[in-house]
């Protein structure tokens, strides 16, 4: 792999007038592209954490840059830049492209790369080559478009002692305010490790509750609240008899509201509004929405259809609520145009559960009209 090291020329042109005046700058000759940076930790256990350290010889560049940062593809991969003098003393790096941050005579960059198995899902993987790059950057840079990327490569392959199936993480998906979730996997210790014995699983969110059963492979289940709207994460650990291993599972799910519209709460399109759309228009002008709420009947109704304006704009409009197959507790809501408007508009059609009292579903509206309306 070879560096990305790459000085812009600058060309200044003349008018065309008098082509003996245009003048082209020679470009800067390339920067000499540094050696890679490279190391292979092995085979690593899962949990384990590793590191190693690399001197950077910047002076293979031929001339004064700033470190700024690193950049790792590994999830579970850390990059750390760090100044240090002959006295051992570091002096981290702060990512400003300044003539401080600059290293001293007396300092030299060194670049620590961590890599934390306890990030990964407990699976065995190969080895494989991970890629990353360290930014330098000139203090006489003003827009970074002069940067050097410095390449990094990283090597490593990772060992298990545990089985999971079928799933290694604990990935519970859309989970509606009103509900709950159950996620099962099985576990047990690998070809190598049939004695593994594990001891009682802890959630280190109140939202997600963890049990183990007995058996093998044991079972693990967890019930998951969906707590506020919005994307959580949470962390199961399992200790093992395995002396220094515990088991690590992330679990994710993402809370979402009882109604819901998809793929978005709009309906938009274009039309000529001197006429009504032919009644096949509302086949590509629709969408999904859902009452996941198991307590209530799956229907709904439109309530209203209201321009931005509080115009009521029902009559102008085919609004049609059909059930989806295969999910009773989805309708597909489709809009036509039937006339009456004489300019775009955008509209809320609010869809209700109970009329007045709710709860309301609003789907936003946008018509906008053709270059003959």
């Amino acid at each position: 792999m070879r560096v990305l090291a790459i000085l812009l020329g600058t060309t200044f042109f003349v008018g065309c007038s008098d082509p003996a005046a245009a003048t082209q700058l020679p470009s800067p000759p390339p920067r000499p592209a540094p050696l890679q940076l490279e190391h292979d930790f092995g085979v690593l256990a899962h949990g384990e954490r590793r590191e190693t350290e690399f001197l950077v010889d910047l002076a293979a560049l031929g001339e004064p840059l700033v470190p700024l940062r690193v950049h790792l593809d590994c999830q579970c991969g850390q990059g750390e830049l760090r100044l240090r003098d002959r006295d051992g003393n570091d002096r981290f790096v702060d990512g400003r492209p300044i003539p401080a941050n600059l290293p001293t005579a007396d300092e030299r960059l060194y670049l620590r790369v961590t890599v934390d198995t306890n990030r990964l899902e407990a699976t065995d993987l190969p080895p494989v080559w991970h890629r990353g790059f360290l930014v330098l950057q000139s203090p006489a840079d003003m827009t970074g478009t002069m940067r050097v990327s410095w390449p990094v490569r990283i090597r490593f392959a990772m060992d298990a002692p545990v089985e999971l199936r079928p799933f290694t993480a604990l990935d519970f998906g859309s989970v509606p305010v009103s509900s709950t979730k159950t996620f099962e996997t099985t576990l047990r210790g690998d070809e190598h490790h049939r004695d593994l014995t594990f001891a009682a699983p802890v959630s280190d969110d109140p939202l997600l509750r963890v049990e183990l059963g007995d058996g093998d492979p044991r079972r693990l289940r967890a019930f998951c609240t969906p707590g506020a709207e919005g994307n959580h994460r949470a962390l199961v650990t399992i200790p093992t008899s395995l002396p220094g291993y515990t088991l690590r599972l992330q679990a994710t799910w993402k809370s979402v509201p009882d109604l819901e519209a998809s793929p978005l709460a709009k309906i938009a399109f274009r039309t000529d509004l001197a006429q009504a759309q032919p009644a096949n228009a509302a086949d590509r002008q629709f969408v999904l929405v859902t009452d996941h709420d198991t307590r209530r009947p799956a229907e709904f109704a439109v309530f209203t259809v209201v321009a931005g304006d509080g115009r009521d704009l029902a009559p102008c409009f085919d609004v049609t609520l059909t059930p989806v197959p295969g999910n009773d507790r989805q309708h597909r809501l489709a809009v036509r145009y039937r006339g009456g408007l004489d300019d775009g508009v955008r509209a809320t059609i609010r869809l209700t559960k109970a009329g007045a009292d709710g709860p309301f579903l609003p789907i936003e509206l946008v018509v906008f009209p053709t270059k003959d309306s």
